[in-house]
């Protein structure tokens, strides 16, 4: 996790960077502040996962910057000498508060909890994407734009995708071949990974419309409509691997 301290004591930055050395090694502290000007320009430039803040900052607040930052994710942990913050700090949904002098258990407990959510949403977002492109739950469509039509075509229809320069052919099941302004690449951003595969630099395949695959001095694959798509040979393993799956 990458951390701020945002403090006007500079032993107190010097206390908390020297705690995550010793007791956080997950926490990579990449910036500190000490007023809230300085604050607000380095949590814009390093986007920290969390950070440790200080109240009294001057004659302004460690709230000033939280106001100024559009950051939802980020796990804030106060670190004050007073308690009377505590109310507001809660209205700002902060991580923890801890009052100073800071006692190491607990630093250790505020860290675990950011931990914890911190792992609870890396794992909710890769379980999302494998969601989106391995599970796909509705028919997807892919769109083909000219300046007289939008077509829609199902993915589950496609056989085939070949890159042409910056564009990209499409070939149906149903016979079409289409021609999209978009680059193969974003096709296969697109594409669930559940029925398609990229064999070569310039082809992605149906893994549902693969009728035949020759192994020869080169990989070729024939699909159902006849035509021969080949094998990179950087990609003939995955290729081997997924058809075998």
């Amino acid at each position: 996790m990458k951390a701020l301290i945002i403090d006007d004591d500079g032993l107190n930055i010097e206390l908390i960077e020297n705690f995550c050395k010793k007791y956080a090694p997950s926490v990579e502290v990449v910036g500190t502040a000490e007023n809230v000007e300085e604050g607000i320009a380095v949590m814009r430039r390093q986007a920290p996962d969390m950070v440790f803040l200080d109240i009294e900052l001057g004659t302004e607040t460690g709230f000033d910057i939280l106001h100024a930052i559009d950051q939802p994710d980020l796990m804030v942990i106060i670190t004050s000498a007073y308690e009377k913050y505590a109310l507001q700090a809660v209205k700002v949904r902060v991580m923890d508060y801890i009052l100073k002098p800071i006692y190491i258990p607990d630093f250790v407990a505020a860290i675990d909890k950011c931990q914890r959510a911190y792992d609870n949403r890396n794992d909710l977002q890769e379980a999302e994407v494998r969601y989106d492109r391995t599970k796909p739950t509705e028919p997807l469509l892919i769109t083909v734009a000219s300046r007289q039509s939008v077509i829609f075509i199902p993915a589950e229809s496609i056989l085939h995708l070949e890159s042409k320069g910056g564009y990209t052919r499409i070939v149906t099941a149903d016979g079409r071949s289409l021609l999209t302004s978009k680059p193969l690449k974003e096709h296969e951003e697109m594409l669930p990974t559940s029925h398609f595969i990229r064999v070569h630099q310039s082809h992605i395949v149906n893994i549902r419309c693969i009728s035949k695959l020759e192994r020869n001095k080169n990989m070729v694959l024939s699909l159902t409509n006849h035509t021969e798509v080949p094998v990179s040979n950087s990609r003939k393993n995955e290729v081997l691997a997924r058809l075998m799956s």
